[in-house]
Formats: structure tokens, C-alpha cells, sequence
């Protein structure tokens, strides 16, 4: 009796710990499928396509947020400087039913403006750090995020005294 209880502590460890690396190498394979699809998206917009390590977000609101940059793409749209970022938070592996959730962070490089939140129709924009961001919950296939950031860009060149400005400037 006593090795039947060891034989399946043992085979309970080892799935627990085979665990880990398996999940690890699926939630890369997602990452990966999803990088192919960005990159015609990158081309048409004669962007640059930033991948795990290299990703960030410009507002320091997005680089304290839990999800951590998977992929950022970078493209000027008439004389505005944007940046959308696929984020992902993998919670803890141990758990049960651990869904990695997924954000899209869309950022406008404006100049310098009072921290506000404007709500609209379809998104809030929120600007802070001289940046106009909109966070999205879950995945958005890049005609989605292409059609929003249009919608962004538009409500911003509507706004008075919103303009653009190149990002790496100190604010």
C-alpha cells in the first residue's frame, strides 16, 4: 500500500512539473502564430515590428501595468507617432483553468497635455505623459486595430490644442 501512495505522489510531481514547460511552450506558439499576421500589417503601414524582449509601451501608465509587451508595432500616420502593443499576463501556472488574457495598448504621441480621460462612442482615450492611449481588452485581428487607430487619429485632429509630437522627445 505504502508504494502504491509513493507511486502516485511520484506521477502527480511529475505532471505538475512537465506541466509548466508544456503551457510555456504553447503560449510561445501563440505569440508566434500571431507575429506573422502583424507583419503585412507592419508593411502596409511602413512600420518596424518590435518582438518579445524589444516591445514597450512609451507612457510610463502602460510600463507599470501588469500585462508585460509582447509585441509592438511603430508607423506615422500623417504627422502623428503611434504605437500598438500586444500585451499578455499569464497568471499563475499552478491554478486551474489559467487563461492567459490578452491587451492591445494603442499610444499617440501628443504634446504635453493635463492628465485627463475623454470617454467616446466606441473607446475612452486617456491622455497622461504626453501620450494619448487607449488600452483594449483581449486579441484584435490588425484590420480591427488598423480601423481603430483611424478612429483615434480622426478624434484627435478634431481636438483643440491636441497636437502631435515625435516621442522621443522629453516631455
Amino acid at each position: 500500500m505504502e508504494i502504491l501512495v509513493i507511486v502516485v505522489a511520484v506521477a502527480v510531481i511529475t505532471a505538475l512539473v512537465l506541466r509548466g514547460p508544456r503551457q510555456a511552450k504553447a503560449r510561445t506558439q501563440a505569440a508566434a502564430s500571431r507575429t506573422p499576421s502583424l507583419m503585412p500589417l507592419a508593411e502596409s503601414l511602413g512600420g518596424k515590428l518590435a518582438g518579445p524582449g524589444e516591445a514597450s509601451a512609451w507612457s510610463r501608465a502602460l510600463q507599470r501595468a501588469q500585462h508585460k509587451p509582447g509585441l509592438s508595432l511603430e508607423f506615422h500616420r500623417g504627422p502623428w507617432h503611434v504605437r500598438v502593443t500586444e500585451a499578455s499576463y499569464a497568471p499563475d501556472a499552478l491554478l486551474p483553468n489559467n487563461q492567459m488574457s490578452f491587451e492591445h495598448w494603442i499610444e499617440v504621441a501628443t504634446i504635453p497635455l493635463p492628465r485627463r480621460r475623454v470617454p467616446l462612442e466606441f473607446f475612452t482615450l486617456y491622455f497622461e505623459d504626453g501620450f494619448a492611449r487607449v488600452e483594449c481588452d483581449g486579441q484584435i485581428r490588425p484590420d480591427e486595430l488598423e480601423f481603430l487607430v483611424d478612429m483615434i487619429l480622426e478624434t484627435l485632429d478634431l481636438m483643440p490644442g491636441v497636437e502631435p509630437r515625435d516621442p522621443t522627445t522629453v516631455i
